[in-house]
């Protein structure tokens, strides 16, 4: 089942990859809006929607999330991005949605790390990445998800998100199923 789902992600992935013209086009698109060029057009383009703050303790937070999950027999998804990247905002724009937001509930704590503050850069927090067995992130989204006793579940996929706006909805909610019940 595992190697199925993977393999299922793996396709959407590369057909990700087929779109990343398409997507190009419509990042320039927002350009000529009042958005900026790295902001999809659902979200608007002010400080108050960043999920990936700069200033935020990292560690902390995640130690955090840690015990709540440990109390309540859940495990973690810990998602390091930039508000400078098109897919980290899709990703967590998704996750923000009623049925991924009860899946998550239910299953999970969800924390946001920011990998950069720049377009493209992907090194901030990366002790974080360190801690779950990345030395560097390669794309953001990079998508860590994690027992209470810091394994993680998903090594060979978390970083299969970099082109998350692009993963079919059903494909995205299916994986976090999967791992939530392993």
């Amino acid at each position: 089942m595992r190697k199925l789902l993977i393999g299922l992600i793996t396709v959407a992935i590369m057909s990700g990859c087929a779109h990343a013209q398409a997507r190009q086009t419509t990042k320039q698109a927002h350009t000529k809006s009042h958005l900026p060029a790295h902001l999809p057009a659902h979200l608007p383009a002010n400080a108050e929607h960043s999920v990936y703050h700069a200033d935020a303790d990292a560690m902390g937070d995640i130690d955090k999330a840690m015990a709540r999950a440990k109390l309540r027999g859940t495990k973690l998804i810990v998602v390091m991005g930039g508000n400078w990247c098109h897919d980290s905002l899709g990703f967590a724009a998704r996750l923000d949605k009623p049925k991924f937001k009860a899946l998550i509930e239910k299953n999970y704590e969800l924390v946001y790390v920011n990998s950069g503050e720049k377009p493209r850069q992907k090194d901030q927090n990366r002790a974080v990445s360190k801690r779950f067995g990345v030395a560097a992130i390669a794309g953001s989204p990079t998508v860590f998800i994690v027992r209470t006793d810091g394994t993680v579940l998903n090594p060979d996929s978390a970083g299969y998100w970099r082109y998350a706006d692009s993963i079919p909805e059903d494909m995205s909610y299916a994986y976090l199923s999967y791992y939530a019940d392993k």
